[in-house]
């Protein structure tokens, strides 16, 4: 399905159901952004953040128009996104409690008092989760040519997903009542 607008024998509606993938990824992502960040003062991408929130969805267009002409490119981006969605989420019941100016300034305070190592220590767990995961899953099909170790690579991730989520609300919640 590579580059499907090459291709003669790609159904007109194939291109509608890419952009509709592309776009629903997108549009999560804009979203989770907007409910955690409205005045992008949290935003990572410096682009987005100059540009606001009017050119930040602006610059979605030329990507999704890209994205409809493959399903692998769509699918691919509404990956991405949702594994930003689901970024943007987490902790945000903090952000909205504290506020984003607030939430910001505690972040620098608390990075000012912080050795360089220990930030990236504390912050490499997406390096961790989903690039060795990634890896793993690439060696298993393209080196091993071992489906069987790539479903239980899918099950660990199914698995830590679940109890990750679960554990954490519950910490949450024990923490809350010890007030």
């Amino acid at each position: 399905m590579i580059f499907q607008i090459l291709l003669r024998n790609v159904p007109e509606f194939q291109y509608i159901i890419n952009a509709i993938i592309a776009t629903i990824g997108r549009t999560l992502d804009i979203i989770s952004t907007r409910y955690v960040s409205k005045e992008l003062q949290l935003e990572t991408n410096k682009f987005a953040r100059r540009l606001g929130w009017p050119g930040a969805i602006l610059i979605q267009v030329p990507l999704i128009i890209l994205c409809s002409f493959d399903f692998y490119f769509a699918l691919f981006l509404f990956v991405w996104s949702f594994y930003l969605f689901a970024n943007n989420l987490e902790g945000s019941w903090y952000i909205k409690q504290v506020g984003e100016e607030q939430y910001k300034n505690e972040l620098k305070n608390q990075l000012n008092q912080s050795k360089p190592l220990r930030i990236v220590l504390g912050e490499i767990s997406s390096l961790l989760t989903y690039t060795i995961s990634g890896i793993l899953i690439l060696f298993f099909i393209f080196v091993l040519n071992d489906y069987i170790g790539v479903v239980f690579i899918c099950v660990a991730l199914i698995f830590q997903g679940i109890m990750g989520t679960i554990r954490s609300i519950k910490y949450l919640l024990q923490l809350k009542k010890e007030r």
